[in-house]
């Protein structure tokens, strides 16, 4: 049954505050210490009426405070803790007991199992109705911050950082074996006894006792081949008699990604038939989106870079909007997107700069409700925010490029952009006519058509015997669209999208090595960046508060000393 927190009050007895000396209270006491900031700014600011949905409204146990579990999560996230230091930091160290609100020591955070069941509880709700109940959280949490430190959106700047899943590097026999060993563990394989050869029923039988690394370590490169391929026969005999047993959705998805049934006898031109015979794909034929491990079915395969950056991940691709105007105290994470590793950082840019723009306004709704200023709401809701986009050279893409030409739309900061640099200066005359600039000579270009007519050419003043180069009509919009972009990017703007890169290490340097993540599957290792994400805008709130509050310290002191000096002058 869902239950919302009560606020926890110091018991005379039991009261931390109480039980130590006074010194110790003193420092405990101070409204800038880190623990009182966390409190405030994530742990009181949470909303759990977000969460009524995962428990039954009138019946059943009472849940467990809702904001001490999600601030426990956020908490082991930020410091890095494994589950066994959650709990002993959450139960012993009085500094994060208050962190969470709780004033006693005779006061229990939710044990483990609590703590387990509420993450499975949002895992299996996103499942079924995909809905990120965590990140509606993060934003609501952090359009609060906003409000409440007037952080200004006028100015954004997006990055991103490709991670690794927890799962190991495999070759192709070691990706099909794992999944028949995983899909049959549980199995009583004795029923496609007669349907296998005897070799590959042994098989079987010895995946249920050994790893695959027993196996296979001792084949020869060509017995491992034939051994890839006799186990498309393995798998087709599998599907057809243990048909929605667990795991059976991802062994066939990894029977498609790996193997096609071709019919011996019918010459085809896909060689794709039904009811055929498994034929092993060759390597180049499998997609970026095929599965990479039976333990993380959600990751996928990217390469980007090349030579000695070359970047192999088997995982996820993160998203990270921030505020960068130069006018703020402080600047905070204002949007976080995780998507598969195969999705290009050009598909973020338009649902990133949305979705910022929607916590910014929900923001700004919130401070003029508190100064009651009503006129001034009707007025303000017409007008974007967001007025200037920071990114690299990621984001560039046909669709964005013609999404942010619009007038409603933000002015694109994008300093590089993806393919060769622009070689002509394009403009139309007043008669519509395509004008072409050559920029190495500053000659005007010969423009024409095609004999078909489908092609612009465009002749340029060259020493080389290849001085035309052809266009398509949407490839000259889609130039014009860039040019534009180029000469409106400003001079005091360039220098802003570096110190995002400072974020993305605030953001993901917690992860292991070759930057992978402690979690499998897609939900998870978001929760893990929305968790790290809060910490990030905890940690420059804090920092704020710190030096707000030793600024006023230096005053009071500065005073004080101006007094005592006039004093002493005046004696």
């Amino acid at each position: 049954m869902f239950r919302k927190s009560q606020n926890n009050q110091g018991n005379l007895f039991s009261s931390i505050s109480n039980q130590i000396s006074s010194r110790k209270q003193k420092l405990l006491d101070d409204p800038s210490s880190w623990h009182h900031v966390f409190y405030k700014e994530i742990v009181s600011r949470l909303d759990e009426e977000v969460y009524s949905v995962l428990f039954c409204e009138n019946n059943g146990r009472p849940n467990a405070s809702l904001r001490v579990l999600v601030g426990m999560m956020i908490l082991k996230e930020g410091n890095g803790w494994s589950d066994e230091q959650l709990f002993e930091e959450c139960r012993f160290n009085i500094k994060v007991m208050l962190a969470l609100g709780y004033m006693n020591l005779d006061e229990d955070v939710p044990v483990e199992s609590t703590y387990y069941a509420f993450r499975k509880l949002l895992s299996v709700h996103n499942e079924a109705h995909g809905t990120d109940l965590v990140k509606q959280s993060f934003h609501q949490i952090t359009k609060e911050q906003v409000s409440s430190y007037e952080v200004s959106g006028r100015k954004i700047r997006l990055d991103s950082k490709l991670i690794n899943s927890n799962i190991a590097v495999c070759t192709r026999l070691d990706l099909v074996l794992e999944a028949v060993r995983k899909f049959t563990k549980r199995l009583d394989v004795s029923r496609v006894e007669s349907q296998v050869e005897s070799k590959m029923y042994k098989l079987l039988l010895d995946l249920q006792k050994k790893s695959t690394t027993n196996l296979t370590y001792s084949l020869s490169k060509v017995e491992k081949e034939e051994l890839l391929k006799d186990l498309g026969k393995v798998i087709k005999v599998l599907l057809d008699n243990y048909k929605g047993k667990a795991d059976y959705n991802h062994l066939e998805r990894l029977y498609k990604d790996q193997y096609r049934e071709v019919d011996k006898g019918t010459d085809t031109n896909d060689g794709d038939i039904k009811g055929g015979d498994p034929e092993l794909k060759d390597a180049k034929e499998l997609s970026s989106s095929s599965l990479q491990s039976i333990h993380d079915p959600d990751a996928t395969f990217r390469t980007k870079g090349r030579g000695h950056s070359t970047q192999r991940i088997n995982g996820y691709h993160a998203n990270i909007t921030e505020t960068c105007d130069e006018s703020n105290e402080l600047n905070l994470i204002v949007d976080v997107r995780l998507d598969k590793a195969n999705i290009n950082e050009e598909e973020f840019l338009l649902d990133a700069i949305e979705s910022s723009e929607q916590l910014l306004q929900s923001a700004k709704k919130i401070k003029i409700k508190e100064e009651e200023e009503e006129e001034e709401e009707e007025e303000e809701e017409t007008g974007r925010i967001i007025e200037h986009a920071t990114t690299d050279g990621g984001y560039d893409g046909k669709n964005n490029r013609e999404k942010m030409a619009a007038p409603e739309m933000p002015h694109w900061n994008m300093e590089k952009n993806k393919g060769k640099k622009q070689r002509f200066q394009m403009s139309y005359d007043k008669d519509n006519n395509l004008q072409v600039i050559d920029k190495k000579s500053g000659q005007k270009c010969e423009v024409g058509r095609s004999r078909k007519g489908d092609k612009v050419v465009i002749k340029f003043p060259t020493d080389k015997a290849q001085n035309k180069m052809y266009y398509t009509d949407e490839a000259i919009k889609n130039y014009l669209l860039l040019q534009t972009i180029s000469e409106n990017l400003r001079e005091e703007d360039r220098n802003i999208r570096a110190n995002v890169e400072a974020t993305i290490h605030q953001t993901f340097h917690r992860l292991l090595k070759r930057n992978k993540i402690k979690y499998r599957g897609q939900y998870k290792c978001n929760m893990y960046v929305l968790s790290r994400a809060l910490w990030v805008n905890f940690r420059r709130i804090h920092k704020n508060v710190t030096q707000i509050a030793h600024f006023f310290m230096f005053l009071i002191l500065s005073t004080v000393m101006r007094h005592h000096t006039t004093k002493l002058q005046a004696e």
